[in-house]
């Protein structure tokens, strides 16, 4: 799994999703199979904005069959959702054992 934070450096919108393509073509090419992208969780400091974009991207990408899957930090609470993505993201396990508001993981 390769970890990318697209928000600490106080990016623009524009910035984030560049940020966001490089990392998930970084990914595949060096065939990592799970991207964890740090987003922040969006409450101050503009971060909910690269969130926003950010996951309207992710979805495109999803539609577009670029990711097999994504989840929120906030969604890893081995419910409905979680086994879902598990279908897609082999080999991915949450080392923190716990949610994480400010991560989405992609499946690639």
């Amino acid at each position: 799994m390769i970890t990318k934070d697209i928000h600490s450096n106080k990016e623009t919108v524009n910035d984030a999703l560049y940020l966001l393509d490089l990392a998930i073509r970084e990914a595949k090419k060096d065939k990592d199979r799970i991207l964890c992208l740090i987003t922040g969780y969006g409450s101050k400091g503009g971060t909910h904005k690269i969130r926003t974009a950010v996951l309207e991207k992710i979805e495109e990408y999803k539609k577009n069959n670029r990711i097999k899957a994504y989840i929120l930090g906030s969604d890893i609470d081995y419910g409905e959702k979680y086994i879902e993505f598990l279908k897609s993201a082999k080999g991915f396990y949450n080392v923190e054992k716990q949610c994480n508001n400010g991560v989405i993981y992609i499946a690639l």
